[in-house]
């Protein structure tokens, strides 16, 4: 609650001093001030926050937002964009450097869902707000989120429209075909074999982005985000297209057509037969933020290509 006695004195002290239209003057002026100071948005503004970000999506809409002088600490993943890179880094995602948070002093800290390190933070004193981004609603909520914690509210709001448009624009280009394009989203393997593969699921972003290009996830009918497949799993499905995301691999020529080669053994899927196989190496791809347009543009030349070789 705000102290509101010095308005009481004042009024009372100037009564005889002031015409009505002067003391209703007076009361609207004081009124704007009491809005300036309480509703978010107004009074302090985003560049007196101190901000850590421990993950790369939302360093990235930190900076999006036009509030990067905000960010005083970052993760070690966070180079994006590049001036990110000049932020001091606090450690890892799950090796955080406890004493650097302590001597940057920060006002909040934003992460990914994590009970752990919320656990560990909170105890210190610190504010913490979980951004969560599994899906594409919840991409465009955390943008929101974030923008109403920076006092960028108008801003986040501009960014989600011109995420959503994009998104809109590559679904009606893609020219869906009339039965949807089954693939797989590889999001782990062993380099240059088929081991450890884990895939997709449905209701994560990258199976909506296809979805939205015209594609379906092969495993929808399985109920988790994340799962373990093995060759025999494959074998039992139609699957028309591989995309795999491996960040940090190697994407030259050579190193490329290995990885490739490597899906020979199940030669009987149309994918390999037909070669529509996909590796991006990207970073981006795996970072839910507001570059998610550039994925779906991606898949939206992969539909069309597909199209086009029926």
């Amino acid at each position: 609650m705000y102290n509101c006695s010095w308005i009481h004195c004042t009024l009372k002290n100037g009564r005889n001093l002031l015409n009505s239209d002067q003391r209703n003057s007076f009361l609207f002026i004081v009124l704007i001030i009491l809005l300036f100071s309480y509703f978010p948005g107004f009074g302090e503004i985003h560049e007196n926050l101190r901000v850590i970000s421990l993950a790369p999506h939302i360093t990235e809409i930190i900076y999006k937002l036009d509030a990067g002088s905000c960010l005083i600490g970052r993760t070690d993943f966070c180079s994006y964009p590049s001036e990110a890179n000049q932020v001091e880094s606090v450690g890892g995602y799950l090796n955080i450097d406890f004493e650097k948070v302590v001597r940057l002093e920060p006002d909040l800290i934003m992460q990914f869902p994590n009970p752990e390190n919320r656990r560990k933070l909170e105890g210190l004193g610190f504010k913490i707000l979980a951004i969560t981004n599994e899906t594409i609603d919840e991409i465009l909520n955390g943008i929101k989120e974030i923008g109403e914690a920076l006092q960028k509210i108008p801003e986040a709001q501009k960014l989600c429209d011109n995420i959503q448009d994009t998104l809109n624009m590559a679904s009606k280009i893609a020219r869906k075909p009339s039965i949807p394009v089954p693939a797989i989203l590889v999001v782990g393997r062993d380099r240059g074999v088929l081991g450890n593969i884990y895939l997709a699921g449905s209701n994560t972003y990258l199976s909506e982005l296809w979805e939205l290009c015209g594609g379906t996830n092969a495993f929808n009918d399985i109920n988790m985000r994340y799962f373990s497949v093995n060759e025999e799993d494959l074998l039992k499905r139609d699957i028309k297209v591989i995309l795999e995301f491996h960040p940090g691999w190697s994407s030259g020529e050579k190193s490329m057509r290995t990885e490739k080669k490597a899906w020979s053994l199940l030669n009987h899927l149309t994918a390999v037969e037909r070669d529509n196989i996909y590796i991006y190496t990207d970073r981006f791809y795996v970072i839910p933020g507001p570059r998610i347009t550039q994925v779906a543009i991606s898949f939206m030349e992969i539909i069309q290509n597909y199209n086009s070789n029926q």
